[in-house]
């Protein structure tokens, strides 16, 4: 494995490790906020309702998640071999694709979600509702960053 080659993937995994430290500032931001929202309304509990929901749901998508990190490990991993042919250049780039694919769906699954939740001031369940699908949204970005840091680091020490 050539070291220019690695170190671009080193760069991708900081890059990856900002990208978290901005998400969990975001989800610190979203929860003082949501909580505000909830003691305005004199339901605190709720608040804990939607953590504890956001924490169910990231319980049930750890391991797609982890898949999905491990796979895109794998073919930046494999994209850093040196001396590739134009087939495999051609395979590595149809599994970015897919990859990419399954990544977009999942968030416009989340902003599809988001956007077609009721008014907060119409529906009286939009609130907790809205909170536990953003508070998995953040968890679930999270998730996948760590998991694919974790899994580059992990191949990265197996094919050294």
């Amino acid at each position: 494995m050539a070291s220019a080659d690695s170190k671009k993937l080193n760069r991708q995994m900081m890059l990856y490790r900002i990208v978290q430290t901005i998400l969990t500032g975001m989800l610190v931001v979203v929860a003082i906020v949501f909580q505000g929202q909830f003691a305005a309304l004199n339901k605190p509990g709720q608040f804990v309702s939607s953590i504890v929901a956001a924490i169910a749901v990231q319980l049930l998508l750890i391991y797609p998640v982890y898949r999905l990190a491990w796979r895109d490990a794998g073919v930046e991993i494999e994209g850093i071999q040196p001396n590739l042919t134009p087939e495999q250049l051609a395979a590595l780039r149809k599994k970015r694709l897919i990859g990419d694919l399954w990544k977009f769906c999942g968030f416009a699954f989340y902003m599809v979600f988001v956007a077609l939740a009721p008014d907060a001031k119409k529906a009286v369940g939009a609130i907790p509702v809205l909170a536990t699908t953003i508070f998995s949204f953040l968890l679930t970005c999270l998730m996948y960053f760590q998991c694919f840091n974790f899994s580059a680091k992990k191949r990265l020490k197996q094919n050294l």
